[in-house]
């Protein structure tokens, strides 16, 4: 039967569903809170939006076919979602809550006892408890009523009528402090052999004991915090660390080193840095080394999640340690990767050489509103956008782990989260990106391109003329802003252009249109925290950093002797010295940081004269080894500062090797602006007018001049004005001299020579009144 309600709830009500009302046909196509949109079937009619009470407390209502999910508002429902295999319990809560809301039952004609039209509300969940009580289902007129709103404030959503399922407490009732301990007594276990559980509830029970028994003082009330052992065994086996236990040790190593969750997966990225990712990975270019030789190379790169744009990128040499000579390796390290991150904070420049397309002017950039919100782009800036990375997703490698690394993330409110080890998915598109490297930049690379594998790789490679570290920099910067950050990514799409891929830049522009963009310029004082830090104690001479005697420049001269009055820093755990801040590949300046003043003090290395090409801490410290091997002392710097200095000078003078490969200036990395502009003392004064300024009359200078009778008349004033009563007039360019602290004001100057100084003058000239005379004749005419 069509009026009943065993037909009109033979169906869900939902988005595609076909029913009959009005003794018409219609398809559900929209259900947006308590209002249903229908579609006739029989005409070209509109659609028509009715309530959803109407329509399912009319008399001809049925459902005739089932749709899709009903298009609730998510945020009504508050973490509700559909709940498979309970269709029919929801419709029975459906029909109950209507009854409470109109007093009719869905499909019924006449008002059931208690829900006539005169009852209330409350009288009428007062009827529908008494009846579900009856049927055995304990329900509160209050509870009936909680209910009914909360099924009104999701849209008459029968999903939210529907008890919710008990979640599971987590380690049960045992104590959050034992599941801590036994989470860290299994991981302290990692490493060494397996034991049982027995033996691992011994040492949760010391841990225990060790760690609260003072502060909870009775032993009795530490051994509660321990469970029996048959819920210590259920324990182990719900939280997984039994299973753990049974796994080999390299599997279990690898557990223990997983950082907790969450890791790098799926998040919603909104805005540009919010989301960023950071690795290193073998370049597979050879490069010209600082010696001539070729050299492998590495490359870091700070990807953005939300634009995929490249925010920096890094290269650097790489190369083993050399067993036979004893040379050190190379690699990535902490300092490259801080070099490698204060170039997300600013743009770049375009080098001279580079296509005209690869400036931002000429790409899909909002330039003229980012020249507006940062004065730094101009006409010259590369087509990549300037974003400061909010959180940095990075491998743990030992670079980034460190502890400079970690003290920059901090000073520039960084938050920093590990990747597992081994596990790609974490990052995807910093892996992706290098993926892309080596098929569109690396094999692009005319000289030095390895192949992608050892099996391969070309012939000769070694004998070409390669590229040098720096020159590959510029080739992938160059890249980068003209071909990576303006091709379209299929995984960058506008949802309100969908279908269209975007490119990086492109996408930056939609969402640096919502998000807005901060210009954040760091000063030269602020790029000196990107260096390498070192804690000296200064001394009259100077201070030494790996043996190299520094000291300051004639400007900072009195603020070094500042620094030494104070004694120690009086930091602590400093041990009274000083932080210093150096760039290893630029260490012939360094600066000394007073944090009492919050000022830097620029100290340059002792020699530095000596020393008038290019050269790095690396170099020096290769030419220290050597000094040392022909037994002088690495404390000898003098020595090892004119051996560095013979080395050039043997470069540019011997003739040049047979190889096509000669030796170049040595890998200095980025450039970084540390150094602060000088001032210019004449800025703030004002432009003199040289039309008010007269010549000032010649003064006698023989002694046997007469003297004059009065002074001389003073000069007017520039500006006119009278002179004052002492008849001495102050000259135009008296304001060009500051005051000498003395409280005495600018000295005057006047017209009037005093008589001290014609004495002066004239006693000088009687003590020899002929120098080049021989002193036989002795008269002077006059």
């Amino acid at each position: 039967m069509a009026g009943s309600g065993e037909g009109r709830l033979a169906g869900s009500l939902s988005i595609g569903a076909r029913v009959r009302w009005q003794e018409r046909e219609w398809e559900v196509v929209a259900w947006q809170g308590s209002q249903v949109t229908l579609l006739p079937q029989d005409s070209e009619e509109a659609p028509r939006a009715v309530s959803y009470r109407w329509l399912v407390g009319s008399d001809d209502f049925a459902v005739l076919s089932g749709g899709g999910a009903p298009d609730t508002d998510g945020a009504a429902l508050n973490g509700w979602g559909r709940q498979e295999g309970r269709e029919e319990e929801a419709a029975l809560w459906q029909a109950r809550m209507v009854e409470i809301d109109t007093g009719l039952a869905p499909g019924g004609s006449e008002h059931a006892r208690g829900f006539g039209p005169e009852t209330t509300l409350a009288q009428r969940c007062a009827a529908m408890a008494a009846r579900l009580a009856t049927e055995g289902v304990p329900y509160s007129a209050h509870t009936l009523a909680a209910k009914r709103r909360k099924w009104k404030a999701a849209g008459e959503n029968p999903v939210v009528l529907l008890p919710r399922p008990r979640e599971g407490r987590p380690g049960g009732f045992t104590d959050p402090r034992c599941l801590t301990a036994m989470q860290e007594v299994v991981a302290r276990r990692a490493h060494a052999s397996d034991v049982t559980i027995d033996v691992i509830r011994e040492e949760v029970e010391d841990l225990l004991h060790a760690r609260y028994g003072k502060e909870l003082g009775d032993p009795a009330a530490v051994a509660a915090l321990l469970p029996s052992r048959s819920t210590f065994y259920l324990r182990m086996k719900e939280s997984g660390l039994a299973d753990a236990l049974d796994r080999p040790t390299r599997a279990r190593a690898a557990l223990a080193s997983t950082p907790p969750l969450p890791h790098g997966g799926r998040e919603v990225v909104l805005r540009p840095g919010q989301v960023t990712q950071v690795d290193t990975t073998p370049l597979r270019v050879l490069a010209r080394g600082d010696d001539g030789r070729p050299t492998a190379t590495e490359m870091s790169s700070l990807i953005d999640v939300a634009s995929h744009s490249m925010c920096a990128l890094m290269i650097t040499p790489s190369r083993p340690r050399d067993a036979e000579s004893g040379r050190p390796g190379q690699a990535t390290r902490a300092i490259d990767l801080t070099l490698m991150l204060a170039q997300a904070f600013a743009p770049w420049p375009v080098m001279p050489g580079w296509d005209p397309l690869s400036a931002a002017a000429t790409s899909s950039l909002p330039f003229g509103a980012l020249r507006a919100a940062d004065e730094r782009f101009t006409e010259a800036t590369a087509a990549r956008p300037v974003i400061r990375p909010e959180l940095i997703i990075y491998d743990q490698g030992s670079p980034y782990v460190s502890e400079h690394f970690t003290e920059v993330c901090d000073r520039l409110h960084i938050a920093r989260r590990p990747a597992r080890k081994r596990t790609a998915p974490d990052k995807p598109l910093i892996e992706r990106f290098f993926i892309t490297l080596a098929h569109r930049f690396s094999q692009h690379v005319l000289h030095g391109w390895q192949g992608r594998s050892h099996k391969k790789r070309g012939r000769g490679i070694e004998r070409m003329p390669l590229y040098t570290i720096a020159e590959l920099q510029q080739m992938a910067q160059e890249w980068v802003a003209l071909e990576y950050q303006q091709t379209p990514d299929a995984g960058l799409c506008d949802p309100f252009r969908p279908g269209i891929a975007l490119s990086p830049n492109d996408m930056y522009a939609v969402q640096v249109a919502r998000s807005g963009y901060r210009a954040v310029p760091l000063s030269p004082a602020q790029n000196r925290f990107f260096l390498l830090s070192q804690w000296v104690t200064p001394g009259k001479g100077g201070f030494m950093i790996d043996y190299r005697t520094y000291q300051p420049v004639a400007q900072d001269a009195g603020h070094y002797r500042e620094i030494l009055l104070r004694g120690g820093s009086k930091l602590p755990g400093a041990e009274g010295k000083w932080e210093c801040r150096f760039n290893p590949y630029r260490p012939e300046r360094v600066w000394l940081y007073d944090h009492t003043a919050g000022t830097w003090v620029t100290c340059d290395f002792r020699l530095r004269h000596l020393l008038t090409d290019p050269w790095t801490a690396d170099m020096w410290q290769e030419h220290a080894e050597r000094h040392r091997a022909a037994g002088g002392s690495e404390r000898d710097e003098e020595a090892i500062a004119l051996s560095l200095a013979q080395r050039n000078r043997r470069r540019r003078s011997h003739r040049p090797p047979p190889r096509r490969t000669g030796p170049e200036p040595p890998f200095q990395g980025l450039e970084l602006e540390t150094e602060q502009p000088p001032q210019d003392p004449y800025a703030d004064l004002e432009e003199f007018d040289l039309s008010t300024l007269r010549p000032y009359p010649a003064l006698p200078i023989s002694p046997m001049a007469p003297p004059s009778a009065s002074a001389p008349p003073s000069l007017p004033a520039g500006d006119g004005e009278p002179t004052s009563d002492s008849r001495q007039a102050l000259h135009p360019l008296a304001a060009l001299f500051p005051d000498d602290g003395d409280g005495s004001g600018p000295q005057t100057l006047t017209a009037e020579v005093p008589a001290v100084v014609d004495e002066v003058v004239e006693a000088e000239l009687l003590d020899d009144p002929d120098p080049d005379d021989d002193g036989e004749d002795d008269v002077w005419e006059m």
